[in-house]
């Protein structure tokens, strides 16, 4: 949860239906919004004429979800936060579905590799194509995020409360908490374990923890704050609604447009529909981590794994979680 993405651009496309009542005001925030035109066809999407057909008429929308980082001293823009947000209207659900960064995937044009670097390679185009091609997916839009807002964005709500281990205190503060004090984010030590109240570039530097269990622990750490998140955003006196979202969508670049992003929330504050969230690899995918050229990688069966993959997204099969 380095960068926000994924979860909280449904709670605030709720929120935007609320602030006001006003279209009008929807309509000026919205305005804030990098936008990014994606010009490529299917094809160019990686998304197969066979996939294409097949969820033609089935009502569920990927959107893919990237937290950039580019700090100042590695200024790559590796998608350190790669999500899918799938919106299934079929099962009346909102899913969240994090791919591990270090999942060894091919990229066009790049051999085989880390699939977080295709976002260093070509952008969102890419990195989409990547996913399409690897899971068999139809994803045509995406929302990036630059991980130093969410501190900003997690301070404005009030901060958040997590479970934090000693060993997740001391990895945070060796090497995460300095790092963001480098860059500009001020951030304390965190100070006490179990459920704590954290500020925000205390809740980054506890997500960004890669030094404590696999990815797949990382991955479990990002998607707790954001869940947290959520809860205090939910909770939040609404007059403060309209300072929250001028923060995250003035930080946001999007290939949606502000129909769609309406759309998105008016359905969403409508159906009442309920949240998911599944990792991958998990414990289905007989995954085994590798050094290849010098790096270290989950290797699975792909095949595999897009079956479960879409058992989940359309037909609403919850996988089994590696702990």
């Amino acid at each position: 949860m380095k960068k926000l993405g994924v979860t909280l651009l449904v709670v605030l496309c709720v929120l935007l239906t609320f602030v006001g009542g006003c279209y009008a005001y929807v309509k000026l925030t919205l305005g804030q919004v990098d936008r990014f035109h994606l010009s490529g066809s299917d094809e160019d999407l990686g998304i197969s004429s066979e996939i294409a057909q097949r969820y033609k008429n089935v009502d569920v929308i990927n959107i893919a979800m990237f937290g950039v980082d580019t700090r100042e001293n590695d200024d790559s823009g590796r998608s350190d936060v790669l999500m899918i947000l799938s919106l299934d209207k079929v099962h009346n659900k909102i899913k969240l579905t994090s791919i591990a960064r270090d999942t060894y995937v091919p990229i066009e044009g790049h051999g085989k590799t880390k699939i977080n670097h295709a976002y260093m390679y070509g952008g969102p185009e890419l990195a989409i194509k990547t996913l399409n091609q690897n899971f068999d997916l139809n994803i045509q839009d995406f929302v990036t995020v630059n991980f130093g807002q969410v501190a900003e964005i997690i301070d404005y709500v009030g901060g958040v409360t997590v479970n934090v281990t000693e060993e997740e205190r001391q990895v945070s503060n060796q090497h995460f908490v300095p790092e963001l004090n480098r860059i500009g984010i001020p951030t304390d030590p965190i100070e006490e374990t179990g459920d704590v109240h954290l500020t925000g570039g205390q809740a980054v530097a506890y997500a960004r923890n890669r030094y404590v269990g696999t990815d797949i622990a990382r991955t479990g750490r990002q998607r707790e704050v954001l869940n947290a998140l959520f809860e205090e955003v939910k909770t939040m006196d609404a007059t403060k609604y309209p300072g929250l979202i001028s923060i995250v969508l003035s930080n946001c670049t999007t290939s949606l447009t502000d129909g769609e992003m309406m759309n998105i929330g008016l359905w969403a504050l409508a159906s009442g529909a309920q949240m998911s969230e599944t990792v991958f690899p998990n414990a289905e995918c007989n995954a085994k981590g590798d050094t290849i050229d010098g790096n270290w990688v989950f290797v699975y069966d792909i095949e595999n794994a897009t079956e479960i993959l879409h058992r989940y997204i359309y037909d609403d099969v919850q996988p089994k979680e590696t702990k």
